[in-house]
């Protein structure tokens, strides 16, 4: 365990809710440090002692957001051989659920090569990949190809659930639907 003062990992947390809060009603680039702290209620000093400046710390919220999903893929591919994904996409579900408008934020927020979304997308296709890799797959198709329809049609299911993600019949639907084509992929016998 970590023998981070407690303090640190409050303010750090609070910079990083503000932030988002932040994000939410205003683009990065009108974004001020001053506003950061002022919101934070912290000096510019706390900031500096966390972050070099407004990119890093979205840089480090997003990298953190890419750890947990990278963690919850490859359970999810995991499952797969266990036969539990119904479980496993639910709680996913779910998770995305409880941070619908930080990952909203911070999807429309972060850009280019490192984006989030760019960072999930390379998450699903290793992570596909590797497991088609190990696991037998409709002949049809070329690995590649499937690592790289799995990642966009995952992509659109985050991006359906971040919308719908109050109503729960049709994220029941929408799980139900990603084992239909879970099965459709899988070796024709």
């Amino acid at each position: 365990m970590s023998n981070v003062d407690k303090r640190v990992l409050k303010t750090d947390r609070l910079i990083k809710k503000t932030f988002v809060d932040l994000l939410s009603k205003e683009e990065i680039s009108k974004i001020t440090i001053k506003e950061i702290c002022d919101q934070a209620m912290i000096s510019k000093s706390t900031f500096y002692d966390h972050y070099e400046d407004k990119y890093i710390l979205l840089k480090r919220i997003s990298d953190e957001y890419a750890q947990k999903f990278q963690v919850r893929i490859h359970e999810r591919f995991k499952s797969v051989s266990e036969n539990n994904t119904f479980q496993v996409i639910g709680h996913i579900t779910k998770e995305l659920s409880v941070y619908n408008q930080q990952l909203s934020v911070l999807l429309r927020a972060t850009k280019g090569e490192d984006s989030l979304e760019n960072k999930m997308r390379r998450i699903l296709i290793e992570e596909s990949l590797t497991y088609f890799s190990f696991h037998p797959t409709n002949k049809n198709f070329s690995k590649i190809f499937l690592a790289k329809m799995y990642a966009e049609l995952a992509l659109a299911s985050i991006s359906f659930t971040l919308i719908n993600h109050q109503n729960t019949d049709l994220l029941d639907q929408q799980n139900r639907f990603i084992n239909l084509l879970q099965d459709a992929v899988k070796e024709n016998d």
